[in-house]
């Protein structure tokens, strides 16, 4: 397989091109905004899209679709074909095609689709034989279509568990040491501190990362602003380093429309490499914006497909997620292998911050589908501790440490 082998010209005549076209028929809903007058305004928050983004939509019949800048994609390791996730003249990529026929009843099915519609490709010459045989295999060694074993006795391994410190925000500019040393001592290994670049509760990263390592805690991750990617990359690799932390994550913006998310998409596909280069990944954290539709369709889906799975993972907060009825165990199914980082922060009845295993998300059905979605680390949080920030995150762990699923 060559990443960089040329397809064929979008414009060649081809039987197989136009059987595929039948098969995106089912995606091109979700990807295409409805046209609206430019005079409009709308009140529900929607997306206005003017004349010449009309036109963009006639070229493009995927728009906010899979990038054709990454591989054919089914989950990490084997379940990555390498093969590039071409795009297939209309805008549409091999990924749309595929993602096109989904949901899948089950494995044997997904791998069969993804037989035939590669076995159509390589008949136009879009795919060599090589890469047909690369994309089938990926798929057979995905977890897409699986049953997910739940045995119940299976724990969340305590090397991978943390906390993202916002929970202790409140005591963590004037004692900071006090109060990891109390983290550590009820069983944390792990710690997310985020802030920007050098600003970390007041404190550099070079300041404050002895600090929480003298107290036994781990730093897997940290949470930077998206302004530190655009204008400080050297400084959020170096903040990282100091940390020892192998992802930096952004969170976005609840004004965001879908442009915006797409930027955001390129931002993140563009410092990548860098930092992959320094054994960084970046991630985007989500709330509960990401998953309003513009137009019928979500920002974090574009998030989702127009990043590069092989240079940006996905922080998935589960309570943010859940409050706005966007089932995690479905989005991992949709994107699997992208859900390297879960915050694990539960929802009181009445819909407020809970202490992890005291409210009502049903974590051990999703931390089933952990090997699907390419779990590293389990991060507890709460927002609004009680009584107070350390209280609150020991309780979380314990009843993490004792969840089997």
């Amino acid at each position: 397989m060559n990443p960089s082998s040329t397809r064929p010209s979008p414009n060649r005549p081809s039987r197989a091109r136009h059987l595929l076209a039948a098969s995106l028929a089912a995606a091109l809903l979700p990807f295409a905004p409805a046209a609206a007058s430019a005079a409009e305004s709308p009140t529900d928050g929607s997306v206005v899209i003017d004349d010449a983004a009309t036109e963009q939509l006639i070229e493009d019949s995927c728009p906010w679709g899979y990038t054709p800048s990454s591989t054919v994609f089914f989950g990490q390791d084997r379940a990555n074909s390498g093969v590039p996730n071409r795009d297939l003249g209309n805008g549409c990529t091999i990924m749309d095609t595929i993602w096109a026929e989904a949901p899948f009843p089950n494995h044997g099915s997904f791998v069969r689709t993804v037989a035939r519609l590669t076995n159509m490709l390589e008949q136009d010459g879009t795919l060599t034989p090589e890469e047909h045989e690369s994309i089938v295999e990926a798929a057979a060694e995905s977890e897409i279509g699986k049953p997910q074993p739940a045995p119940g006795t299976r724990a969340v391994p305590d090397d991978r568990i943390g906390l993202v410190l916002y929970t202790v925000r409140a005591t963590m500019p004037n004692a900071p040491e006090a109060t990891l040393a109390a983290l550590a001592a009820c069983g944390y290994r792990n710690a997310e501190p985020s802030g920007a670049v050098n600003n970390f509760y007041g404190k550099t990263a070079a300041t404050l990362a002895p600090i929480v390592a003298q107290s036994g805690l781990s730093v897997p991750s940290i949470g930077i602003g998206l302004g530190d990617l655009k204008n400080n990359l050297d400084g959020v690799i170096a903040n990282a380093k100091a940390f020892g932390a192998k992802y930096v994550r952004i969170s976005g913006s609840a004004s965001w429309r879908l442009s915006d998310y797409s930027a955001t998409a390129a931002t993140l596909n563009a410092v990548g490499p860098k930092l992959k280069q320094a054994g960084i990944t970046v991630a985007y954290h989500n709330h509960g914006f990401e998953f309003t539709a513009q137009n019928g369709v979500r920002g974090y889906d574009v998030l989702a497909r127009e990043t590069d799975p092989n240079l940006v993972a996905m922080e998935l907060d589960l309570y943010w997620a859940s409050s706005v009825g966007a089932d995690p165990v479905e989005l991992i199914k949709q994107y699997p292998g992208r859900f390297s980082l879960f915050h694990v922060k539960d929802m009181a009845p009445d819909g407020s911050f809970a202490d992890v295993g005291e409210g009502t998300i049903d974590f051990a059905r999703i931390f089933t589908y952990s090997d699907m979605g390419g779990v590293d680390y389990y991060l507890t949080e709460n927002d609004n501790p009680r009584p107070n920030g350390v209280s609150s995150a020991c309780d979380s762990y314990a009843n993490l440490s004792a969840l089997r699923y």
